[in-house]
């Protein structure tokens, strides 16, 4: 079990709870959030319990049809799992929940009882679409997890030293040396091939083969590719179309959907529709525009405009630069050496959308144009914008090919009063100029 930050907000939820709410952990398949909620069981709790309803939902259906009686529902649920009733106090994970809601259900009758603590996981597409007739309990929290972010992948490595010198630094505003720096980027560079899904990190840990990792993330890739599928065949969406777009969308840094062959707009009802359920599944970040940074952004999005990226950019690092057999583990040696002689922009901006998620915050772009002294317009954007206590925050991405300040100093005087501080992502050494961070990529975490 690697540590996770959602550790603490579980063990947050325990000791304020009270065992009146049960929490429900949303987030992409194999992101670990049944392992951390074991993890939890196994610390914090006098005894735990999983209960995977993927596996005989139909034989435990039956018991909570009645809960007019909290103690013969009890008696009839131990039975029915062939075990003695756990102390009172103990975690009860119902696991895959969206395989039989009417347990969701009965979370109000069984809260309100107060004998034991319950946590829910599963797929979030599968878990709204089975809602349909069911009472959603008042007395259910939620959560979003992650794949692992920065932090987390060093602290796998066993880099916890690092991690805390990257935090250091940001802090103090203390500017690490440039051999310190080709070192740090290296190990960021391992984060963009390996990315957060917890069994790729494991297998680099156990082998370090990235052959090896490849194959475990083809197979989360496969699986999910297989999840949209059935998405597209149950609702009629093209969510596996869109998906595989993605790699040429941010290439082309389109912020609108054409996907050729079945020529479908993204202001279409068939495109809301298919990234509705996209969004849903958690195997996306998506990232709108806002027409007005001056208000609040959510007042301002606009739906018809967005990019989409991958939950995981190891995930992405996969699809878009792996052979089907991978001699001596070139392609991904060249990655971390630097060498690999094609624009790893779209990895890097992947990388910064993943942990501005995982830090908590909801980003979303603006672009914009204005016409200079010679009346011809010019077009700007910035990558992402974010709301950190009532200020804009710009963050912008750059490759090491592109060097203009152009969008994000013509953003700062357009918005200047609502701005709080600006951020340039690069794979340079951390730097500081006019009311602007030049942060490299592996500090965004510290955001």
């Amino acid at each position: 079990m690697f540590k996770r930050k959602i550790y603490d907000k579980l063990l947050k939820w325990k000791e304020e709870s009270e065992a009146k709410h049960a929490l429900l952990i949303e987030g992409a398949r194999r992101i670990g959030k049944t392992t951390v909620a074991e993890e939890l069981g196994k610390n914090e709790f006098v005894a735990y319990k999983t209960i995977d309803f993927s596996k005989n939902a139909e034989k435990y259906s039956g018991v909570f049809k009645n809960l007019d009686n909290i103690d013969d529902f009890y008696s009839e649920f131990f039975l029915q799992l062939g075990m003695s009733p756990l102390p009172n106090g103990s975690l009860i994970i119902f696991d895959e929940i969206q395989f039989l809601p009417i347990a969701r259900q009965a979370i109000k009758h069984l809260v309100a009882d107060g004998r034991y603590y319950f946590i829910e996981t599963g797929s979030l597409v599968s878990i709204k679409e089975n809602t349909q007739g069911i009472l959603i309990p008042s007395e259910e929290e939620s959560i979003e997890m992650y794949p692992m972010d920065y932090e987390e992948f060093l602290w796998a490595l066993g880099l916890n030293f690092e991690a805390d010198t990257l935090r250091n630094y940001y802090s103090s505003r203390k500017k690490p040396s440039l051999d310190s720096h080709q070192q740090l980027i290296k190990h960021f560079r391992m984060y963009l091939s390996i990315g957060g899904m917890p069994q790729a990190v494991a297998k680099y840990v156990e082998t370090k083969d990235y052959y090896e990792v490849d194959k475990i993330k083809k197979r989360i890739v496969n699986l999910y590719e297989e999840d949209l599928k059935k998405i597209d065949n149950k609702y009629g969406t093209i969510c596996s179309l869109v998906w595989k777009e993605i790699p040429s969308m941010l290439s082309k840094h389109s912020t609108r959907f054409l996907v050729s062959s079945v020529d479908e707009r993204a202001d279409s009802i068939l495109f809301k529709n298919t990234l509705d359920k996209l969004i849903e599944s958690k195997m996306v970040i998506p990232v709108f525009r806002c027409n007005d940074p001056s208000s609040e952004f959510v007042l301002g999005k606009d739906e018809t405009k967005f990019k989409l990226y991958f939950s995981d950019v190891g995930l992405f690092t996969s699809i878009i630069y792996s052979s089907e057999r991978m001699e001596d583990n070139d392609v991904y040696q060249r990655l971390i050496l630097d060498k690999l002689h094609t624009n790893l922009g779209m990895l890097y901006e992947n990388a910064c959308a993943q942990s501005i998620c995982a830090s908590g915050y909801e980003p979303f772009y603006y672009s914009w144009k204005e016409k200079k002294d010679d009346d011809k317009e010019t077009n700007y954007e910035i990558d992402f914008i974010i709301s950190k206590n009532g200020k804009i925050i710009p963050i912008e991405v750059k490759s090491n090919k592109v060097s203009s300040n152009a969008s994000i100093e013509t953003f700062r005087k357009k918005f200047s009063k609502r701005i709080k501080e600006s951020y340039y992502i690069k794979s340079k050494p951390l730097d500081y100029g006019d009311n602007i961070t030049y942060l490299p990529f592996y500090m965004l975490f510290c955001l």
